[in-house]
């Protein structure tokens, strides 16, 4: 469940990441711009920790049951 709900995070992230940017690109003024794209770089940001720290997850529990197949082949007779 919570690799389902920090997926849905990251999604939601980029989501808005796209919107700021995209608000950012019909902005008229030079200071409002500056700020929707410093938003969009954020979201940006959080979203791709969200999604570094489900692969490094996914990568620990793969090990896991690597060693404990391992272990299971190489010590249970």
């Amino acid at each position: 469940m919570a690799v389902r709900a920090r997926r849905l995070r990251a999604k939601e992230f980029r989501r808005l990441e796209q919107s700021y940017l995209l608000q950012a690109e019909h902005s008229p003024g030079e200071l409002e711009r500056d700020s929707l794209l410093n938003l969009a770089q954020g979201f940006g940001y959080a979203a791709e920790q969200i999604e570094r720290r489900a692969v490094i997850a996914k990568t620990v529990v793969l090990c896991a049951i690597a060693a404990l197949a391992l272990f299971a082949v190489l010590y249970i007779p």
